[in-house]
């Protein structure tokens, strides 16, 4: 017999805190900013960074979302059971959570909306080993746009250049695309929205 998964919510102030870091790191673009709460439930929870980029979803669904979870199905179960969310795969879902080893061609399923309903691309977490303001990492990303103040870096260890630049590809029709939350092993997140303009150095 199949063990029923254990709903996994965050309580009303952890939920506003997490939801405030990726506010602020949509809206400034390669800016390392940490998660620190913890989820609601049995003092056996991993604190929320744990949970890892999960916590995207987790943190946005509402009751009705449709969430993909690639890499950890353990997860899917647990945030679509907390948030009243349901099931979907990559190419359908609003809210996307990928964990390690994420593939080019899972970026290119991505929901990307259109010009005339940009609101219907994917809102995604992508994990990472470790992100390092400025740079240099593994990968190292350039950006620039709307909330960079002339041109920015960030190290990026634990996800290839080629998914970076499917993401790339993903949005180079603005508004249409999707908007991308990197988040680390020990809690850091960055935010890629899909106004921003991202090169591989």
């Amino acid at each position: 017999m199949t063990a029923t998964p254990t709903a996994l919510r965050l309580n009303p102030l952890t939920s506003q805190a997490v939801f405030r870091v990726l506010l602020a790191s949509l809206a400034q673009p390669g800016r390392v900013f940490r998660l620190s709460a913890t989820v609601a439930g049995p003092e056996t929870e991993p604190a929320t960074w744990a949970i890892g980029p999960g916590i995207v979803p987790l943190a946005l669904a509402v009751i009705g979302s449709e969430i993909a979870v690639l890499g950890a199905p353990d997860w899917q179960a647990r945030i679509c059971k907390g948030t009243g969310s349901s099931p979907a795969d990559i190419a359908q879902a609003s809210l996307v959570a990928l964990y390690r080893p994420t593939s080019p061609e899972m970026i290119s399923q991505l929901r990307r909306g259109s010009s005339m309903a940009p609101e219907d691309g994917a809102k995604v977490g992508l994990g990472c080993d470790t992100l390092i303001p400025g740079g240099p990492g593994e990968v190292t990303l350039e950006l620039s746009g709307p909330g960079v103040p002339g041109r920015t870096r960030l190290g990026v260890d634990g996800v290839s250049s080629d998914v970076f630049e499917t993401l790339r590809d993903v949005n180079q029709t603005f508004p249409a695309g999707a908007d991308v939350w990197l988040v680390d092993e020990r809690g850091q997140v960055a935010g890629l929205p899909r106004s921003t303009c991202q090169v591989v150095v």
